[in-house]
């Protein structure tokens, strides 16, 4: 024990060392009951991070002023700078001792699923942050020995300087993660929720560790030479660390560091121009194809949202064009510019980052009509700001629903109202402010948000939601307080006719967990990422693997049981994806949940070839209201797993649920037309195969023989929508505008708002060719 003391006592030799240490030790205790910080992984990392980099320079200076070691190159001093600098280091790095326990040992309250990558994250985070840091304060006590007034402003510039540079890297460029001294690597958005130790991290610090090498090197050169002795070797390592760090640097955007916008321009390679948009695309298929679609469809939004807005931005910018990023999948996105799961507008730039999953894609209209927030935004990010300091999320993200207004089983007033009887509904009086909008999960906060700008623009007008924007004062702008507004907002809700079976479907879409109340969010959100790309290169075992770890970690989520289950389909073990289904069926679960886990059910029964036990399944599936995309699948399902000619048989499960994908999938369809040419699924099958491949003209036939004929309602809208795309995209638009229409007067909304959309999409094309170039 006596030992152990003297070695503490070695470690915090003074009682400004030893204060550090108990409010470090403090602040580790406080963040084990903080979400995310609570155990050993990269929120924590970052955060002590910071706090132990700057504690390391001002400890450093305290430490020379007291006489615990003498000025850097001081020629009376004894041993080298360098001992002194590795002593110094390890009475700094002490600091991480306690919170580092600390949180390791509160995995033994809250789940820590990956601790390994928690280890790296401190390895790479906080143990180098403390490196910089004291080598700013070297440096320092270096150019300014004598005032230390300049050492302490010439040493905590030096990080404020590099988190400034940052910050400004993040304004100006499109990257929305990036790395810095201090905090090692800044995530990005937090509803990217996977997250592991990021290659770009390792490589930044090994740049890091150049730098202070090269640095320290030189400095120790520069007192063996004030001592008159030969400086040769020093000198010669310290110029092969700069120049070794000096190439590293050169090839930093290679390894994910300091991206910029030409990096990604280049990376994308085509680039096309509109009358309103510079767009930059993937120069490949199918992108090359289809460029014409994606330029037109810009367009469209543009002036869909000039009438919603009535205002226009490019003018607002001095003419200056929007720039479309557009990204060819996520992980593209991801490695680019940071933000897998996560559009972003920076509308203080003009240009927006995207994925384009096809022509009429609402995420599009969602970051397009941040850009036209710009003209009646505030501050230098031209975003509705809170006292000019704090973002009001909920009034950024409303006001872009609002005006995207997308197409769903449910319209975002028929969710918020859902969400409100079935008590789901949070009160979004703390969602407009600065804070209150990211302790919710995304989905609800977007929907609600929405719905509330949504009645507010319909009730009084965009111009006076305009001028509570720019500040987020209701109280200026409306006469009247949030509160007041809000509740008119729930009363207009509470009178809304809202079924029992919408009510179960937003439980169903939207009853989910915020990244703060999820267990491990971050390795499980990691892990999921790999068993999907695992499934993407055919690596179903491997897949199947890493979802048993996941359920291993939180064996109550039903979500990432039935994720499982689809792996074990995939790997043909029918039997064990029953057993994983059947189990789950024995819990509670909700209605739609439990459609859509039978749906699956009869899925594999229909692989192990018990097709009544199948029929049923599928039966049973479509008594509950259940989305559009599902029942349509079902119904199709129902029709064909008990038909009494096996071969028909055969041919509708290859379509429907084998294995095959693209050009044998339609080989099945039109086998199975073959021998059935009046049978009006078969020939729907084949038309919306064909409008897939966007064969347009071939599929008018197919599917102009079935509308009327499909035998429920759900699939002839369907079969009425995607004929009237074909028609729209042959240039036919009086016939694609008379389906439009009737699709337009059905009750349901998943079809009469995106009717509504496309009879407006419709006279615009009329109106209008697009130019691209």
């Amino acid at each position: 024990m006596a030992k152990l003391i003297d070695i503490a006592r070695s470690l915090l030799p003074t009682w400004t060392y030893r204060i550090c240490f108990a409010l470090v030790a403090l602040t580790g205790g406080a963040l084990c009951f903080v979400p995310l910080f609570n155990i050993l992984g990269y929120e924590s990392a970052a955060f002590f991070g910071v706090t132990l980099g700057l504690l390391a320079t001002g400890l450093t200076l305290h430490a020379q002023r007291i006489g615990a070691f003498a000025l850097p190159l001081d020629v009376e001093r004894e041993g080298s700078p360098a001992r002194d600098f590795a002593r110094r280091y390890a009475h700094n790095l002490a600091l991480l001792v306690l919170p580092f326990a600390i949180l390791l040992l509160n995995a033994l309250r809250v789940a820590n699923c990956d601790l390994a990558s928690g280890v790296g994250f401190w390895l790479l985070i906080p143990t180098f942050s403390i490196l910089v840091g004291q080598t700013g304060a070297w440096v320092a006590l270096v150019c300014s020995p004598r005032r230390r007034w300049l050492a302490r402003t010439i040493a905590f510039g030096i990080p404020l300087v590099s988190a400034l540079w940052f910050g400004l890297l993040l304004a100006l460029e499109p990257p929305i993660v990036g790395h810095q001294w201090l905090i090692g690597y800044f995530g990005g958005s937090i509803y990217d929720e996977a997250m592991a130790v990021p290659t770009s991290l390792i490589w930044y610090r090994a740049l890091n560790i150049l730098l202070v090498g090269s640095v320290l090197i030189s400095l120790e050169t520069l007192w063996v030479r004030k001592l008159g002795r030969p400086t040769r070797a020093p000198a010669l390592w310290a110029l092969v660390l700069t120049l070794v760090f000096a190439l590293g640097w050169g090839f930093r955007q290679r390894a994910g560091i300091d991206i910029d916008r030409g990096f990604i321009m280049g990376e994308l390679g085509g680039m096309v121009e509109t009358e309103h948009f510079i767009i930059y695309y993937p120069a490949r298929d199918p992108f090359i194809d289809q460029i014409g679609l994606i330029a037109e469809d810009h367009e469209y939004r543009y002036a869909q949202l000039s009438t919603f807005f009535e205002s226009d931005p490019i003018s607002f910018a001095g003419n200056t064009k929007i720039k479309s990023f557009i990204y060819p999948d996520r992980e593209a996105k991801g490695q680019l510019m940071g933000a897998r799961n996560t559009l972003i507008a920076k509308l203080w730039l003009h240009e927006m980052h995207i994925m384009w999953r096809g022509y009429g894609d609402s995420m599009l209209t969602h970051e397009l009509a941040h850009i036209f927030t710009e003209p009646f935004g505030s501050g230098p990010l031209r975003l509705s700001m809170q006292r000019g300091v704090g973002v009001n999320m909920g009034l950024v993200e409303g006001i872009a629903t609002a005006a995207d207004w997308p197409v769903g089983e449910l319209t975002p007033h028929e969710t918020g109202a859902a969400l409100r009887r079935a008590e789901l509904a949070p009160n979004i009086r703390g969602l407009v402010g600065a804070t209150g909008f990211w302790t919710q999960a995304s989905g609800r906060a977007y929907v609600l948000m929405g719905s509330f700008v949504r009645f507010l623009i319909d009730t009084y007008g965009i111009a006076v939601f305009k001028q509570a924007y720019a500040k987020g004062d209701f109280q200026r702008a409306y006469g009247k307080s949030t509160d007041t507004l809000v509740s008119e907002w729930e009363a207009y809700l509470d009178q809304m006719t809202i079924s029992d079976d919408q009510i179960e479907m937003a439980r169903y879409l939207f009853d989910r967990p915020s990244i703060f109340a999820k267990v491990c969010a971050r390795t499980i959100a990691e892990l999921r990422r790999q068993a999907n790309e695992a499934v993407a290169r055919g690596d179903v075992f491997g897949a199947r693997a890493i979802f048993e770890r996941i359920i291993s970690f939180d064996a109550g989520n039903a979500a990432y049981r039935v994720e499982y289950a689809r792996v074990l389909q995939s790997a043909r073990d029918y039997e064990a994806a029953l057993a994983v289904l059947e189990a789950l069926r024995s819990g509670e679960l909700g209605r739609v949940q439990e459609a859509e886990l039978l749906a699956m059910v009869g899925d594999l029964q229909w692989h192990l070839g018990e097709f009544d036990a199948a029929a049923t399944a599928y039966s049973s599936c479509l008594e509950v209201g259940v989305p559009a995309d599902l029942e349509r699948s079902l119904r199709v399902k129902r029709a064909t797993v008990t038909v009494d000619d096996a071969v028909t048989r055969t041919l509708a499960y290859e379509h429907l649920i084998g294995r095959g994908g693209g050009e044998i999938t339609m080989f099945f369809a039109m086998e199975w037309l073959s021998r059935e040419p009046e049978n009006p699924i078969a020939a729907y099958l084949v038309g919306r195969r064909l409008w897939i491949s966007q064969k347009w003209e071939h599929a008018l036939p197919y599917l102009e023989a079935v509308v009327g004929r499909m035998g429920s309602e759900v699939l002839d809208a369907e079969a009425r929508r995607v004929l009237a795309q074909c028609y729209f995209f042959a240039g036919r638009l009086e016939q694609a505008q008379s389906l439009v229409e009737e699709l337009a007067m059905l009750p349901m909304s998943r079809y009469s708002v995106e009717a509504v959309e496309w009879l407006d999409r419709i006279a615009w094309k009329r109106r209008n060719s697009v130019s691209a170039r």
